[in-house]
């Protein structure tokens, strides 16, 4: 007897079942679909006529074979009013800390309007208290209930706080599947967008990445009111407060402005305003978020212009935030017959005389009176202070610390000026004699 003969017979005595799942191995665990179509098609010799029926699973082929579910989004509206449910996410941790400390970001979106909330927070665990303050403030504005939530299983969410808040007040906390943040896809979609955008406008104005809460702030200002809800002509802005968006007031994001000098003490003489860069928009009034360049700060004000279409490609920034001053080499003159203006010059100098007027110096780079000089002053005092044996604190470069066994002495450096004290009066009195 051949070896076809006996493999034959020894076939025949296989079930239907059986001798489907031999020729699935046999045909290198081909799918049940692909050896339907090629029996259907008769393009291959030798394959027996099988009754084959799809959707049998097969243990063996799954344990290869196996991918993740598929996830279609919904073709209609889950929810019929604001509040009905709200979707949650935190996302991963910035790279560096923004100018207020912060590296993360809680996404909160609701469900019905699509409208979103970005809120920073320094460590995870300020999650709750941030949730717990939105819901009030949320509840009381629109004054109806939260019905649901929904987020993924991190620890910052799925804890008892969370639990003992939401048993209290009535909402139901819905989780996604773990490891599958398509269950939860329009938040995950929404950080997509906003983190996209904030990398955009921080590099096509050149600011560093200690920006980045502001851009995403203004990102996520500007998508709730340009940004139509799917199956609808309406924005998320009219979802949500019940009427149309104005966009006549925007700006691009890290424009030049100049910002009116209102805060300060002001002589006849001074300038009006302090240049800065545009930063955003305020949350909590009618107001636009600046740097202001001179004091170094993120501020809020009304009175402000903004040059959308600024001729400077980098904005002047303090290095202490994480930014670039712009240089300028080119030459300044000086009447030395001006003696009461104290200046501060490192750099080469070549004098003229003339003997029918005061004699001029041609300064090649200068650095008193200029928009660098801040940061000259702070870096040769720094340069000092760490000669006598301060240290610069970590989060505020501006502020030196120097322990005397166990008695501190502290210097704070503002712009041009020294704000310092100390533990005794012997160690304040031989600080004014060092400066």
């Amino acid at each position: 007897m051949s070896k076809e003969e006996e493999s034959f017979i020894s076939t025949c005595l296989l079930s239907k079942e059986e001798e489907i799942k031999l020729w699935c191995q046999r045909l290198g665990h081909l799918h049940l679909k692909g050896m339907k179509k090629a029996l259907s098609s008769e393009a291959i010799i030798g394959l027996p006529d099988l009754k084959i029926v799809e959707g049998n699973i097969s243990g063996k082929c799954q344990i290869g074979k196996q991918t993740r579910m598929s996830h279609p989004r919904l073709e209609h509206q889950a929810t019929s009013r604001v509040l009905e449910l709200l979707h949650m996410d935190l996302m991963r941790p910035m790279q560096v800390e923004s100018i207020g400390g912060k590296m993360y970001v809680l996404v909160v979106v609701d469900d019905f309007s699509r409208f979103t909330w970005v809120n920073f927070i320094r460590e995870k665990s300020d999650s709750f208290d941030v949730f717990k303050d939105m819901c009030t403030q949320l509840q009381r504005e629109k004054d109806c209930g939260i019905v649901r939530i929904r987020s993924d299983h991190g620890t910052e969410f799925e804890n008892a706080r969370f639990d003992e808040y939401c048993t209290g007040e009535g909402i139901k906390h819905e989780f996604s599947s773990p490891i599958t943040p398509q269950q939860n896809g329009v938040v995950e979609r929404k950080n997509r967008t906003f983190q996209e955008s904030t990398k955009v406008m921080l590099h096509v104005k050149h600011l560093p990445y200690r920006f980045w809460a502001e851009a995403m702030n203004t990102a996520c200002h500007i998508h709730n009111r340009v940004t139509l809800r799917s199956g609808t002509l309406t924005t998320l802005y009219e979802l949500w407060k019940g009427r149309k968006p104005i966009v006549k007031y925007f700006h691009v994001f890290g424009s030049k402005c100049y910002i009116l000098s209102d805060r300060d003490y002001r002589r006849k003489m001074d300038p009006k305003s302090d240049e800065g860069f545009f930063l955003g928009y305020s949350t909590n009034n009618r107001a636009y978020r600046v740097y202001n360049s001179k004091t170094k700060t993120v501020m809020e004000s009304i009175n402000v212009v903004i040059n959308d279409v600024p001729k400077e490609k980098v904005p002047d920034v303090d290095t202490d935030v994480g930014t670039t001053v712009q240089e300028t080499n080119a030459p300044i003159l000086v009447n030395e017959s001006e003696p009461e203006k104290e200046e501060v010059v490192e750099a080469e100098q070549h004098h003229m005389s003339s003997s029918n007027g005061p004699s001029i110096r041609i300064q090649k780079k200068a650095l008193y009176g200029l928009k660098q000089a801040p940061r000259a002053w702070y870096e040769r005092l720094t340069q000092f202070l760490v000669g006598q044996g301060y240290r610069k604190e970590g989060i505020d470069k501006t502020l030196f610390v120097k322990d005397d066994n166990g008695r501190l002495m502290i210097a704070q450096i503002y712009v041009d000026d020294i704000v310092f004290g100390g533990m005794s009066n012997k160690m304040v009195q031989h600080f004014i004699r060092q400066m």
